[in-house]
C-alpha cells in the first residue's frame, strides 16, 4: 500500500482564496445598521428589558387566508419543482396588482433577491450605479457584488431623493439609477415629476431606472406613484414583494416586473441560482393576492396611525424632530439638538433607556444625525419607549 507524508500543520493554516465577488460583497454588503439590532435581540435573550424599534418586520401573523392556503398546499403534495419563472396564475395575479404583463413578472424569493438578481444581470465591472443617500442598507453589497462601483447621491434636507443631484452625477460610466419610493428609511417618495424627468434621464443617457416598491402598499399621502406606470418604457424595472404588504417577512415571496429583453436572462439567473420558488410558497402568495383591500385595511392603516403618533411624542420632546413620512414602515427622528453622533445616540438610548433604534448612519452619510424608529411595533409599545425616552432626556 503506497503512504503519504502527513501534511505539516503549517501547511493547512490558509485557506484557498474566495473570489473577488465575495470579497467586494463583504466589503459592501453589511451595514452597521444592524449592529445594533443585533446586540438588542441578543441581550433581549438574555432576559433584559429592551424595547425593539429596529427591524422592519412586522409583528403581526399573516392574514389566516394565506396561512390556510400553505398547509392546504403542503398537504396536497404541492412541495415539487416550479417553473423557472414562476407559477402561471401567479404571474397573472401579480401582474394584475402591478398594471403590467404576466410575460414581465418574474418570481423570485423576496424583493432581496430580486434586487440581487437584477444587479447581476444589468451591472457590471466598471460599471456605476446611482444610490440616494440615505439608502436602504443592502444596496451597497448588493452593487459592488455585481462589479459594479456604487454612487452616493446626497439626498435633500428632508431626506427626500434629489433628482436633479443624480444627473449632475451621471457620467458616462453610470449604467443604472437605483432608488426605493416609499424609501427606507427616510419615508419620502418619488413623485410623478421626479419620474418624468428620471425618466429623460434614462433615455438621454442610456440607463436603467430600478425601482424597490416594497412599500407601495403603504402610502399615507393618497395613492402611490408607481414606477412601472412613471419610469421610461423598457427601461424601468421594478423590484417588489409580500414581505411587507402582507406580513410575509419569511415567506421569501417577491417578484421582479422586467422590460422584455430582461425577462429571459432572469430566468438563466434562476435556472442558476435558484430553479424556481417553492410551490406551497407561492400557492400562498397567491391567497394573499386575492385578499380584498378591506381585509388588509387595518393592517395597512395602523401604520399611518403610528406614524403619526411617532412624530407627535418626538416633536414634543427638546432635542428631537421629526417629520410625518410619505409612506412605509419608519420614521426618522434628527437627534442632532441632542447629540450629532447618531451611533452614540443610539447605544445611549439601549444603555440607559432600554429602547433599541438603529443609527441613520448604517444607511449611509445622509442619514448622519437621525436614529430610524420601526413602525412596526404596537402603539403601546411605541408609547412606552418615548416614555422611556422622554426620561433619558430629562436625565441627560
Amino acid at each position: 500500500m503506497r503512504s503519504y507524508p502527513m501534511l505539516a500543520p503549517f501547511m493547512l493554516a490558509k485557506p484557498p482564496r474566495l473570489s473577488p465577488r465575495a470579497q467586494r460583497l463583504g466589503a459592501g454588503g453589511q451595514s452597521g445598521a444592524w449592529g445594533i439590532a443585533d446586540e438588542a435581540m441578543r441581550r433581549v435573550r438574555k432576559g433584559e428589558d429592551i424595547l425593539l424599534l429596529t427591524l422592519g418586520d412586522p409583528a403581526c401573523a399573516p392574514h389566516p387566508a394565506i396561512v390556510e392556503a400553505g398547509q392546504k398546499a403542503l398537504a396536497a403534495g404541492r412541495t415539487h419543482y416550479t417553473p423557472l419563472l414562476g407559477e402561471p396564475l401567479l404571474r397573472e395575479a401579480i401582474a394584475v396588482a402591478e398594471g403590467a404583463s404576466a410575460d414581465n413578472i418574474v418570481v423570485v424569493p423576496g424583493a432581496q433577491h430580486a434586487g440581487f438578481a437584477v444587479m447581476m444581470m444589468l451591472a457590471a465591472e466598471g460599471d456605476e450605479v446611482i444610490l440616494s443617500d440615505p439608502y436602504y442598507a443592502t444596496y451597497p453589497g448588493v452593487v459592488t457584488a455585481s462589479g459594479a462601483t456604487p454612487v452616493m447621491v446626497p439626498a435633500r434636507a428632508d431626506l427626500s431623493t434629489d433628482v436633479e443631484a443624480i444627473a449632475a452625477a451621471i457620467t458616462p460610466a453610470t449604467r443604472i439609477i437605483f432608488l426605493n419610493s416609499p424609501a427606507n428609511p427616510s419615508g419620502t417618495a418619488l413623485t410623478a415629476a421626479d419620474f418624468q424627468r428620471l425618466s429623460a434621464l434614462a433615455q438621454a443617457h442610456d440607463l436603467w431606472l430600478v425601482i424597490d416598491e416594497v412599500y407601495a402598499s403603504f402610502r399615507f399621502d393618497g395613492t402611490p406613484v408607481r414606477a412601472w406606470q412613471h419610469g421610461p418604457a423598457g427601461r424601468t424595472v421594478v423590484l417588489n414583494s409580500l414581505s411587507k404588504s402582507h406580513a410575509m417577512t419569511g415567506y421569501r415571496m417577491g417578484w421582479v416586473v422586467a422590460p422584455d429583453p430582461l425577462v429571459p436572462a432572469l430566468a438563466d439567473w434562476s435556472a442558476a441560482a435558484l430553479f424556481g420558488v417553492a410551490q406551497f410558497v407561492q400557492d400562498s402568495a397567491l391567497a394573499a393576492l386575492a385578499l380584498p383591500p378591506s381585509e388588509l385595511a387595518d393592517y395597512h392603516g395602523g401604520f399611518a396611525a403610528r406614524a403619526r403618533l411617532v412624530v407627535d411624542r418626538a416633536n414634543a420632546l427638546q432635542g428631537l424632530r421629526a417629520a410625518m413620512p410619505v409612506g412605509g414602515m419608519f420614521v426618522m427622528l434628527d437627534c442632532r439638538g441632542l447629540e450629532e453622533d447618531d451611533l452614540a445616540m443610539a447605544r445611549a438610548l439601549i444603555d440607559k433607556a432600554g429602547v433599541a433604534v438603529l443609527p441613520g448612519t448604517g444607511f449611509g452619510a445622509g442619514g448622519r444625525g437621525h436614529v430610524r424608529i420601526s413602525l412596526t411595533p404596537d402603539a403601546r409599545t411605541l408609547d412606552k419607549a418615548f416614555d422611556r425616552i422622554a426620561g433619558f432626556i430629562a436625565n441627560r
